[in-house]
């Protein structure tokens, strides 16, 4: 029974380590090859085709076409200077809830402070020491 188990668990760590001992290195030609370069003028002009950009330029009263337009008489350095900056933008940033976010840390900094006896800013809290 014991030689079972033994040879039982001989088997499974070896095949819990098989998919790591398949691994292999990537050939530099390989990575290359697989990679897809988009210059920034075809990545602007994906950017400008989306719905919710051609909505949101539709309700500034700008014309897509004119855009698209704009977006191929840029010369190579500007397209690739305006999506390095769409690149740098922070995705999805709201002021308001970074604003809630420390608000609502300062809270409990200060909850904690005046548990702790620290502070005596709320007067719903006791503090823990006898001072």
């Amino acid at each position: 029974m014991k030689i079972s188990k033994l040879i039982l668990s001989f088997i499974l760590s070896i095949s819990l380590f098989a998919g790591v001992l398949s691994a292999q290195m990537a050939s530099t030609e390989a990575v290359v090859a697989n990679t897809v370069s988009v210059s920034s003028k075809e990545k602007l002009a994906q950017i400008i085709s989306r719905e919710d950009v051609t909505k949101r330029f539709e309700e500034l009263g700008v014309d897509p076409q004119m855009i698209e337009a704009r977006v191929a008489s840029m010369t190579n350095e500007e397209a690739s200077k305006v999506a390095f900056q769409i690149d740098t933008l922070p995705a999805g940033a709201d002021a308001g809830m970074s604003l809630v976010g420390a608000v609502v840390f300062i809270f409990i900094v200060l909850l904690v402070t005046d548990i702790l006896g620290v502070t005596k800013v709320f007067n719903f809290t006791k503090p823990i020491t006898n001072n």
